[in-house]
């Protein structure tokens, strides 16, 4: 017996019902892993040596920035959260926890192409994390150049990004060492030191704290190295939210998650690009 016309499209609506969650999450992952070459805010724009300081100038904004990595056991909870939500990140990484042999330095390099790849951009946090102000020009070739080096051959692709450890960046001989190579270094408005916290709920709090005291937001400094930071990343997002209603509410603009290249300055300049 053939079937009946209307028991046909009950059947094939019954399985798109089935297929329709997977394509959704098809079509998600495709927007979401971008190729090298398709990232949304391409690394060569900072080539040059500009600076990002840290603070939104011109709109309530959001960059988020993480530190340390990668780590394999952390990095791609983060991944996943900013996934959820659409947001690009940009990660300073350390040349010593993927370069070389080893079975880590191989889940963590695979790591570091899976942050590019998923559309990401990748800094240069030096080669061991070292103090600058403190090295000689061999050393510290060592940590800017080597690490760049580093990064290339994992991702393909040169970084002008750069983030000193601790934020520390004085010296002459140091400050020589980032800006002859073209990099531009990139500081943070709000720091969450989630370095120094025992919880998710504090690294939220330092997170609330920073932006009360930073209104307009800004660079905001994670590490993505710790299992407290991934886990208070939806606590994060959930504290935006709330505040984009609440400022809606009020009339005024919410916050936008934004590249660093919105933050991008020339040198010498205090006009925004």
């Amino acid at each position: 017996m053939r079937p009946s016309l209307s028991s046909s499209l009950l059947a094939l609506f019954a399985v798109a019902l089935v297929l329709a969650p997977a394509i959704v999450r098809a079509g998600a992952n495709e927007r979401r892993a971008k190729p090298s070459d398709g990232n949304l805010w391409g690394v060569g724009r900072f080539r040059g040596g500009g600076l990002i300081r840290g603070p939104c100038a011109q709109r309530p904004c959001i960059a988020l920035t993480f530190d340390d990595g990668p780590e394999h056991t952390t990095t791609p909870v983060v991944l996943d959260e900013l996934d959820r939500h659409g947001v690009r990140a940009t990660f300073f990484v350390v040349g010593r926890r993927f370069d070389g042999d080893g079975p880590i330095a191989e889940r963590n390099r695979d790591t570091l192409r899976e942050t590019w790849r998923r559309g990401h951009l990748i800094g240069n946090h030096t080669y061991t994390h070292a103090l600058m102000d403190v090295l000689d020009d061999r050393r510290l070739e060592r940590e800017v150049e080597g690490n760049s080096e580093a990064i290339e051959r994992v991702i393909g692709t040169r970084t002008f990004l750069f983030r000193a450890p601790f934020g520390a960046l004085h010296h002459p001989r140091a400050v020589r060492a980032v800006y002859s190579r073209g990099l531009t270094p990139v500081f943070w408005a709000i720091d969450t030191r989630d370095w120094a916290s025992h919880s998710p709920e504090e690294v939220v709090a330092n997170f609330r704290a920073g932006l009360d005291a930073s209104p307009r937001g800004g660079v905001v400094l994670f590490h993505d190295t710790l299992e407290r930071t991934a886990r208070a990343l939806p606590m994060v997002f959930a504290e935006i939210a709330a505040r984009n209603a609440a400022r809606r509410a009020r009339g005024q603009q919410p916050y936008e998650f934004v590249g660093l290249d919105e933050l991008w300055q020339p040198v010498g300049s205090g006009r925004r690009r």
